[in-house]
Order: structure tokens, then C-alpha cells, then sequence
């Protein structure tokens, strides 16, 4: 088993000290020149970049005067560009961890252009559908490609040409999408990089035969991403308003039956667990009438059975109502029998 990982680890040891690093060198749209060596990762260390200027007469190699960066290493050079330096040698030496790395560079079919730019559409009378487009430099050794789809369908490619249009004759009541790149054709050193696909641009029938919408051929990301967090953050947002509110719309729907076995004194005096209003302590309930009082007066008969004295003779008046409302006292009185007579 120690066998294995010590065969592991100097054959790992004996790739990285065989590994060179590449320098790769591109024309930029015909204005300068940019020249990579991170294509095996990015790395470690910074390293130093010289070049010749496309001159093979000068010994004296100068460093970059504007390095790329990537995380704070140096990863790449751009470089100045004359349009007579297609067709010149770049040397160029890269020195990292104390070694040098010398290449030479042929250029004149390395050429990336920039994409087509103002896509247009124009309906002729003849009923054609006409595309124009506009190339980054004016050039006559420039070749596009245009390729299209309808209805969302599959992408279809034209030949190569020189003309800086394309025409779709009798197009069908369809949705058109059209894109366009350019390259250096081959009567000038054809180059072997396209340049990027152009914007999109959109022809509808159904919109009217002038109608025409750019857009991009690619959603961006934030889009799905902003659609999901505000969704999100109006479902928490929701949750908590039902929760806080919960107790308020279940007294509205369904309102508290007091506990009939409670009186007033009781229900002041709880803590109000059955969720009725707040009632204050300190309110006292005070009559606004004054209710009289009135005393009942109660007859008695007595037996007439020899003499009656004068106090038993003497009788009050029944009481009466309108006098109990008026007066409201009576007095109680005795009244004779006189059954046995």
C-alpha cells in the first residue's frame, strides 16, 4: 500500500516539473492584442511577461505595461497593435518560478472579431423580409454567417457572405429570431475565429409586418432569483400576519359567550381569560332614579267579646295605594270581629 502512494506521488511530481506553460496570443478586433497564459488554471504565483513588439530586429525585450488579473495574479498582457503586425513574428518570454518560457507567435489567422451590432428589419413591397446589420469596422475582408429560427424551432445557418444583408422571401405568419458573426474571410488570410452571435433580433407577423423587438438570446440569472426571494419573502410576510392576527379574526367570527355562572363582581375581578373587553375596576354602577319606599299595613280581626278598650276601638283608615305613591307610610291597624253579631 506505502508502495502505491510513493508511485502516486512522483509520477504526480514528474508531471508538474514536465507541465510548461503555454502562452497563447490573439488580435482583438483588429486593435490590440491580447495575450493569456492561465489556460491550465490560475495560478499561483505572478509571473513576469516580456515581448519582442513585433520587431524580430530588436534583441531587447520590454515587460508588459498592462497586465490581466485574476485574483490578484497576473494572468494575461494586452498589447499595442498596428494593422502591418498581422502579418509580423510576436516573441514573447514568460518567466515563472525562476524559469523562462520563449515562444514565437504567427498571428495573421488569429483575428477575433467584435459581433455585428444595429440589426434591422425592413418588409419590402415585394413582400421580402430584409435584414441589415452593421459590421465593428468598416472592412472589405469581412464574411458573415446569419442563422435564424421560426417559431422557436431549431437554428438554421446561411453560407458565408460578403454582403451585409439577408433577405427572407414570402416569410410565412411566423415569429422570426435572426443572429449574425463575422470573421476575416479567406481573400485576406481567413481567420479561424468567429466573432460572437450578434442580439437577438425578433420579427413578428402576427405584431405587424414593421414590428421588430430586440432582446437577449439568454435569461439572465437574477431574473428566476428575484422572483424567487420575493416570493419567498411575501409567503413569511403572510404567515406572520395570520399568526398576529389570529386571535383577532377568531373574536370576529365567532364571537365569546360570557360563562353564565359569573356576575359582574366576578368577571371585574378575573383576568379577563374569556377575551371580553377590558372593564375597569373603578366604574360603579349608580341608579339615575330614585325608587320610594312603602310600607304594607296588615288587618287583624278581633273577637267582639265584652267591652273593647279604647285603643283596640280605635281604627285607622285602610291604606291606600294613591297615598302609598304620595306619602308612602301607613300605620298598622285592628279591626273587630263581628261575625258572632
Amino acid at each position: 500500500m506505502v508502495g502505491i502512494w510513493l508511485f502516486l506521488l512522483i509520477s504526480l511530481q514528474g508531471y508538474k516539473a514536465s507541465f510548461t506553460p503555454s502562452v497563447n496570443c490573439l488580435i482583438m478586433n483588429l486593435d490590440y492584442v491580447i495575450c493569456r497564459w492561465s489556460e491550465w488554471g490560475s495560478p499561483e504565483v505572478n509571473s513576469t511577461f516580456f515581448h519582442n513588439n513585433f520587431n524580430t530586429s530588436n534583441e531587447h525585450m520590454e515587460e508588459c505595461s498592462a497586465y490581466l488579473q485574476e485574483k490578484g495574479y497576473a494572468v494575461g498582457c494586452r498589447l499595442e497593435y498596428e494593422m502591418a503586425d498581422r502579418f509580423r513574428t510576436l516573441l514573447t518570454k514568460l518567466v515563472h518560478q525562476n524559469k523562462t518560457y520563449e515562444q514565437k507567435h504567427d498571428l495573421k489567422d488569429k483575428v477575433k472579431l467584435y459581433p455585428p451590432a444595429n440589426l434591422s428589419l425592413v418588409m419590402s413591397e415585394a413582400q421580402e423580409l430584409n435584414l441589415y446589420w452593421n459590421n465593428s469596422k468598416i472592412n472589405h475582408c469581412f464574411e458573415s454567417e446569419v442563422r435564424y429560427r421560426i417559431n422557436n424551432d431549431n437554428w438554421q445557418s446561411t453560407s458565408p457572405r460578403r454582403e451585409q444583408t439577408h433577405t427572407v422571401p414570402f416569410p410565412s405568419n411566423s415569429q422570426y429570431e435572426f443572429q449574425v458573426r463575422t470573421r476575416i474571410h479567406n481573400g485576406c488570410c481567413e481567420s479561424k475565429f468567429w466573432s460572437e452571435w450578434s442580439q437577438i433580433i425578433l420579427w413578428d407577423s402576427m405584431k405587424g409586418n414593421n414590428t421588430t423587438e430586440k432582446h437577449d438570446s439568454s435569461m439572465p440569472f437574477w431574473k428566476p432569483l428575484l422572483s424567487f426571494v420575493g416570493t419567498l419573502v411575501l409567503l413569511i410576510l403572510a404567515c406572520m400576519l395570520v399568526c398576529g392576527e389570529r386571535e383577532r379574526l377568531r373574536f370576529f367570527l365567532i364571537p365569546i359567550v360570557p360563562n353564565p355562572g359569573k356576575n359582574l363582581k366576578d368577571l371585574l375581578d378575573s383576568d379577563n381569560e374569556e377575551g371580553l373587553p377590558h372593564i375597569s375596576k373603578h366604574i360603579s354602577f349608580q341608579p339615575n332614579f330614585t325608587e320610594l319606599t312603602c310600607s304594607v299595613s296588615e288587618y287583624t280581626r278581633v273577637p267582639l267579646t265584652g267591652s273593647i278598650s279604647e285603643s283596640e276601638s280605635n281604627l285607622s283608615n285602610p291604606t291606600n295605594q294613591s297615598d302609598c305613591l304620595s306619602s308612602c307610610s301607613s300605620s298598622a291597624s285592628t279591626l273587630p270581629d263581628t261575625s258572632e253579631n
